[in-house]
């Protein structure tokens, strides 16, 4: 399973909508709701389920879904 496949429940989860699907494109003016709070959940969820801690600049630098699974794939990368 890839990462933006296994990524997609925490969206659904945090926008509590079972019809969303994201893709490496989607940014967040596409998806309703999705604002500073939002933005929290998915990154507390997501350093969760990867074992992992993003750093701030990282976090400056999340401009859609692909540069997420991009940076949750380097700290993978790096664990290893």
């Amino acid at each position: 399973m890839d990462i933006l496949e296994k990524i997609q429940p925490v969206f659904k989860d945090v926008f509590d909508d079972e019809s969303i699907k994201v893709t490496r494109e989607t940014v967040a003016a596409d998806v309703e709701d999705w604002d500073s709070f939002a933005q929290m959940q998915i990154v507390m969820s997501l350093e969760d389920m990867f074992n992992i801690k993003f750093r701030t600049t990282e976090l400056e630098h999340f401009n859609c879904v692909g540069d997420v699974v991009d940076t949750i794939q380097k700290h993978l990368d790096e664990k290893q």
